[in-house]
């Protein structure tokens, strides 16, 4: 069965790999993160190939919730417990910038990928952990807070919410990015030389 994704794009088509290649930095596997690391690569003047054993996009970014968040479980009081609230503002920050990062690329890039900003919630039953996990969000810098008004069809006390996040269609994205690098669709690496 395919994804929406899949039902809701169009295919890449890039070549197969017909013989050895010599680059100066190898990307394994197109999907989401190898083709974000060849763009970049790409605009800083750096010789490399992408190399997709099936075709860009089709495994898990097809599957993904294309969701774009800084919002990742109950992780930011974990974190401050854990490292230190400087290291987890650090690592807040980081995917904080990135929420943005897409919405800079897709504006530069001129990308039509039906991107909507959106709140992100995380629910559950335990309302204290719930508070202590948006507590601890909100003074790393995060924008986020507790809320009991969520309109979801699952019982639950409250959430979490982060305002500011997103979601796309993350294949349409993929296209546009794909469509200026050097891809080679089905080829599979099957040894690599030199520095790994």
């Amino acid at each position: 069965m395919e994804s929406l994704w899949e039902q809701t794009s169009g295919h890449t088509g890039f070549c197969h790999l017909e013989q050895d290649a010599k680059t100066d930095v190898l990307i394994i596997g197109g999907g989401i993160a190898g083709v974000l690391c060849a763009y970049l690569l790409h605009q800083a003047g750096v010789l490399y190939l992408l190399l997709e054993a099936e075709t860009i996009g089709g495994g898990i970014t097809k599957n993904t919730t294309a969701k774009i968040t800084s919002q990742h479980g109950l992780i930011y009081s974990r974190l401050i417990q854990s490292f230190g609230e400087e290291t987890a503002r650090r690592y807040a920050k980081a995917n904080q910038d990135a929420v943005r990062a897409y919405q800079d690329l897709i504006d530069v890039q001129g990308i039509s990928c039906d991107w909507e900003e959106r709140c992100a919630y995380l629910y559950g039953p335990d309302v204290t952990v719930l508070q202590e996990e948006a507590e601890a969000a909100r003074r790393l810098g995060l924008p986020a807070s507790f809320t009991r008004e969520v309109s979801i069809p699952i019982p639950h006390d409250g959430a979490v919410c982060f305002e500011g996040q997103a979601q796309f269609h993350p294949l349409k994205f993929l296209k546009v990015l794909a469509d200026q690098l050097t891809i080679y669709e089905q080829s599979r690496v099957l040894t690599a030389e030199g520095d790994l």
